[in-house]
């Protein structure tokens, strides 16, 4: 029961670290802000594999409501605007942990592989709200999913360095522009 309790610590510790934005802390961080032993950090995560698939429990937590959400909007083309909407909200909140996979998914295949099924499930959803004949222009298909992705609001929040409600603004026009080309 208290090896339950340190793994426990040790995982509300460094997911802590990856929400303050320390996407490598030192395994001596992890343990003094766990208050565990050193040798306890490495007993109970042997390797990195195991600890990037305790953390990937943390963010499906977070990640399920969202993906709960029913959408209220009744015609394609605002109901994919609703979820672009629905999709800033959960971004902010994933934003540091996509950071930390992207620093640390070199050297993980199960990061590589999580982020492959985040990035199909994503287009999946976004497809099934579309009509037929939209979801086969492939080309303009791969174009709304890349606008409405997690790495165009890395883009607007990190490397524009737009606060949230500037970033949703500026996804949400992209998207415009791009359901603009194919109402009907």
């Amino acid at each position: 029961m208290r090896g339950e309790q340190s793994r426990q610590k040790i995982v509300a510790a460094l997911t802590g670290f990856i929400r303050e934005g320390v996407v490598s802390p030192t395994a001596d961080q992890v343990a003094e802000r766990a208050q565990v032993g050193l040798r306890s950090v490495f007993r109970h995560f042997q390797d990195m594999e195991r600890l990037y698939r305790e953390i990937a429990l943390e963010v499906d937590a977070l990640t399920q409501p969202y993906l709960q959400r029913r959408l209220k909007a009744t015609d394609w083309d605002e109901r994919v605007l609703e979820m672009a909407r629905i999709r800033c909200e959960l971004f902010e909140r994933l934003m540091p942990f996509q950071v930390a996979t992207q620093v640390h998914r070199h050297e993980s295949p199960f990061l590589r592989d999580a982020q492959r099924q985040a990035a199909r499930l994503q287009r999946e959803l976004l497809a099934h709200l579309l009509p037929r004949t939209l979801g086969k222009d492939a080309a303009w298909l791969d174009g709304l999913d890349l606008l409405m992705g997690i790495n165009a609001w890395l883009s607007l929040r990190l490397d524009q360095a737009l606060a949230p409600p500037q970033a949703q603004r500026a996804m949400l026009a992209a998207v415009k522009a791009m359901l603009a080309v194919k109402r009907f």
